[in-house]
């Protein structure tokens, strides 16, 4: 039997799937630096008792809500993260959500 080409034919198959996770991949990668960096920045405008929409603005974090609980002591913050794998399937942006709240 000639099997020449199988390979070829596996590779085509599986490339899409290895887009696909590689996209996914980068898109919790985004994810989870836009929560680490906003978490951050969150923790730093509160110690150094900054305005905390000045604060965001100033190190380029948009801002798309901002909640405040227990009379300010517990900050929730809502930020937009684009998206790869989203866009493929559908969803442009992510929401991620910042809070210093226990």
């Amino acid at each position: 039997m000639n099997k020449k080409g199988q390979s070829l034919v596996m590779f085509i198959i599986c490339l899409p799937i290895i887009i696909l996770a590689l996209a996914l991949v980068v898109d919790v990668g985004s994810m989870y630096n836009a929560k680490i960096r906003g978490n951050n920045l969150l923790r730093e405008a509160i110690r150094d008792d900054r305005d905390i929409d000045e604060y965001f603005k100033l190190n380029d974090f948009e801002i798309i809500s901002k909640e405040m609980k227990n009379e300010g002591a517990c900050v929730i913050i809502t930020s937009r993260v684009k998206s790869v794998f989203g866009t493929i399937v559908g969803i442009k942006n992510y929401d991620v959500k910042v809070s210093n709240c226990k």
